[in-house]
């Protein structure tokens, strides 16, 4: 089994970040709700990608570039995989990003 950092330690700045760097999308991986090993970090990653989600329609860029999915650390690795392929998949068709930081 993999450990990974809680998805209640994403930050949105960091997450807006991505999308300035020229990434499609954003698609967070977080414990199913209810089942936080740190008390509500599940519950935290899902508040900051729903500020993203607003943040990129205050802008006019698709608030589906910011996605979260659930997966338990219990659930067989085969799952996540199958999560995080379909997610990709959804945002590419989504295509090139209009965000871009300028610099």
């Amino acid at each position: 089994m993999h450990e990974f950092p809680c998805s209640g330690k994403v930050d949105t700045q960091y997450l807006m970040h991505a999308l300035e760097g020229g990434g499609r999308g954003i698609c967070i991986v977080a414990c199913p709700k209810g089942e936080c090993h740190l008390a509500q970090g599940n519950y935290r990653a899902e508040i900051r990608i729903r500020s993203v989600q607003r943040l990129l329609g205050e802008i006019g860029v698709e608030p589906e570039r910011a996605v979260l999915v659930h997966c338990a650390p219990s659930d067989p690795p085969e799952r996540l995989k199958e999560l995080v392929d379909r997610t990709v998949a959804e945002l590419c068709l989504l295509g090139d990003s209009s965000i871009r930081a300028v610099g």
